[in-house]
């Protein structure tokens, strides 16, 4: 017989019901960090305000099982740079700038994935306010998403995932370059 196999065995049991509040924790996590996004593109700051305060608490808690079972980080990573992305979207939104890695509170890479997929947030949220007239924040969304991608070509990733998120991060520059022309060229148009 195995020595200590109960021991054992109730230790796995143990890593399966963390696996699965981590997994879990990350889900609520998703979920909050999209209904920030999607509330501050409505300009609801209520609402997202609201969804942030929870977003922090599951951030937390997930934090907490990391700390506790760090082989599961891997099924938090996500997560992480999910609430990095609402943080960053509701913060620039709210305060005209990005949020230090500090500010943030998470680990830098989950930090750079969240900061570069928010310029996706930021081209959609660019694109409704194209559409109520408002040039000044599609060009100021477009000068940060380009400081971003200066920023992020000095990282120099060797890693092809982020190299292909820094692609990502040219082609929201490039999709709201052409919104910005079009709205432009529609507006001299307008004044003939």
């Amino acid at each position: 017989m195995l020595p200590n196999r109960d021991t054992i065995k109730a230790k796995l049991r143990e890593y399966e019901d963390a696996r699965d509040r981590v997994i879990n924790t990350g889900i609520r996590l998703n979920r909050l960090s999209k209904s920030v996004i999607y509330s501050v593109i409505r300009n609801d700051w209520e609402t997202a305000g609201k969804y942030l305060n929870d977003m922090k608490r599951e951030l937390e808690s997930l934090m907490n099982l990391i700390r506790q079972y760090p082989f599961y980080y891997d099924k938090a990573a996500v997560s992480f740079q999910e609430y990095a992305e609402a943080y960053i979207m509701y913060k620039f939104n709210k305060d005209g700038k990005i949020p230090t890695i500090e500010e943030v509170g998470v680990d830098e890479l989950a930090y750079l994935n969240g900061l570069m997929e928010f310029t996706g947030e930021l081209s959609r949220k660019a694109t409704e306010e194209l559409i109520k007239d408002n040039l000044d924040y599609a060009i100021k969304a477009k000068e940060t998403m380009e400081d971003i991608y200066l920023d992020m070509l000095y990282m120099e990733f060797r890693d092809f995932e982020m190299r292909k998120k820094v692609d990502y991060v040219a082609n929201n520059i490039n999709w709201l370059n052409e919104k910005i022309f079009y709205k432009t060229l529609n507006r001299g148009k307008q004044g003939n």
